[in-house]
């Protein structure tokens, strides 16, 4: 959460109305990253008069990833789930990503563009979002329909692995999450939801140009980045085969 007072009681209302409709086994984090409106206080008085709540306070801003990583660690839960505030995406679908999360061990997504999914939102948002993870696809070859959706799931084990390994620390954050997880083995489900955008103009903590540019140029380095690494498996590996062959 970043400077969401008019915001942050209603969603921990809802998302623990809805979470114990399903189970009694939970806790609620909140990363509160460098709020200036108050949000902290809130958050804070929540947090000392619910125990199931949780309060990641940060002054500095940490960023969308730093944030989310941190809270991934913290979390103890077998299955863990991160949202955006102002909950765009229906919470009837919470049950279900964390169904498939318990039943594969690895991560669940909630999707904007595959079949089953409803979407409300800016024309203008949504053209720079499909364009956005169709460059993903082309460059990263994950295979993954929308890669930006706040609403994902994970297992306590990725989540570990993840937090340890992303580097990103903005919103590419869970691009990368997701080609890592899937590079490691884990499944990776995308369950269509129903979003909808609530925030009005000017609202958003996203500034469409500016972000989608940050974003582009994060996703052009990781992409470097992996095939650094691939070189230099295929460099290990040539010289374990001519290894081999001296032996022979």
């Amino acid at each position: 959460m970043y400077n969401e007072v008019e915001r942050i009681e209603r969603c921990v209302s809802e998302v623990e109305k809805k979470v114990r409709s399903f189970t009694r086994s939970y806790e609620i984090i909140i990363a509160e990253d460098g709020s200036t409106d108050g949000t902290d206080i809130i958050a804070a008085r929540l947090a000392k008069t619910n125990p199931r709540v949780k309060l990641l306070h940060s002054k500095p801003r940490l960023g969308k990833g730093k944030a989310i990583k941190r809270a991934l660690r913290a979390a103890r839960g077998d299955v863990i789930v991160y949202l955006d505030t102002d909950l765009a995406t229906n919470l009837e679908y919470l049950p279900k990503i964390v169904e498939a999360v318990q039943k594969h061990g690895g991560m669940a997504i909630g999707s904007r563009y595959i079949d089953g999914s409803n979407v409300i939102r800016p024309s203008s948002r949504t053209i720079f979002s499909i364009a956005y993870n169709l460059l993903a696809r082309m460059l990263l070859g994950d295979g993954v329909m929308d890669h930006q959706c706040g609403f994902k799931a994970l297992s306590k084990n990725l989540a570990r692995t993840l937090s340890n390994k992303v580097k990103s620390n903005g919103l590419f954050f869970d691009t990368e999450m997701i080609v890592w997880a899937k590079r490691l083995g884990y499944e990776v489900t995308e369950i269509g939801v129903e979003w909808r955008e609530f925030r009005n103009k000017g609202e958003s903590k996203v500034k469409l140009f500016r972000d989608a540019l940050k974003m582009g140029i994060e996703l052009l380095k990781f992409r470097l980045r992996l095939y650094r690494i691939n070189q230099k498996y295929c460099e290990y590996g040539k010289r374990i085969r001519q290894d081999n062959t001296r032996k022979k």
